[in-house]
C-alpha cells in the first residue's frame, strides 16, 4: 500500500512538474513573453535539464512529506492535499516555469514557446485556486505537455 501511494504521488508529481516547467512568471504576473533568443539545441538541452532537476527535487519533497506526515499506508486528507500543493507542488513548479522562461525562445519559435509557457502558468494558477485538481484522475497539464513536447522538451510532462 505504501509503495502504491508513493508511486501514485510520484506519478502525479511527474505529470505536474513536467507539464509546468515551461510556464512563465510568477502567479501574480500576467506577462508571458520570454527573454532573449537561444539556439534550439540550447533551449531543448537546458529546458529538459530544468525539468529533470525539478522533478527529482519535487519527488524528494513529496517523499519527505509522506514520511513526515505518516502517509506511507494511507491517502492524504483533503487538507493535506492542499498543503502539498501550497508547500511542495506550486513553489517547485513555479520555480521550474521561471527557469525555462529565463532561457528565452529559439528564433522563430517565440510564439510556440510563449503559448506553452502561458498555458502552463494558467494551469498552475487553476491548481493553486483548486488544489484538488492536482489529485484528480486526469492530467491537468496534458495540453501544456503536448505543446512542450512539440518544442523538444520531452523531459517536461513525460507522461502527457
Amino acid at each position: 500500500m505504501r509503495r502504491r501511494m508513493i508511486c501514485g504521488l510520484a506519478l502525479m508529481t511527474a505529470l505536474i512538474v513536467g507539464a509546468c516547467v515551461a510556464g512563465c512568471g510568477s502567479s501574480s504576473s500576467t506577462t508571458t513573453e520570454t527573454t532573449a533568443a537561444i539556439t534550439k539545441v540550447e533551449f531543448v538541452t537546458k529546458g529538459n535539464a530544468v525539468c529533470v532537476k525539478g522533478e527529482k527535487a519535487q519527488e524528494a519533497e513529496i517523499n519527505a512529506y509522506i514520511k513526515k506526515n505518516g502517509l506511507e499506508k494511507q491517502k492524504p486528507t483533503k487538507a493535506q492535499n492542499v498543503e502539498i500543493v501550497e508547500t511542495v507542488l506550486a513553489p517547485n513548479i513555479q520555480s521550474q516555469i521561471d527557469g525555462v522562461k529565463a532561457l528565452g525562445a529559439p528564433s522563430g519559435e517565440e510564439q510556440q514557446v510563449n503559448s506553452a509557457l502561458e498555458l502552463s502558468q494558467q494551469t498552475l494558477e487553476k491548481i493553486e485556486a483548486n488544489p484538488e485538481l492536482a489529485f484528480g484522475k486526469g492530467n491537468a497539464f496534458a495540453a501544456a505537455g503536448k505543446q512542450l513536447h512539440a518544442l523538444g522538451l520531452k523531459e517536461c510532462a513525460p507522461n502527457s
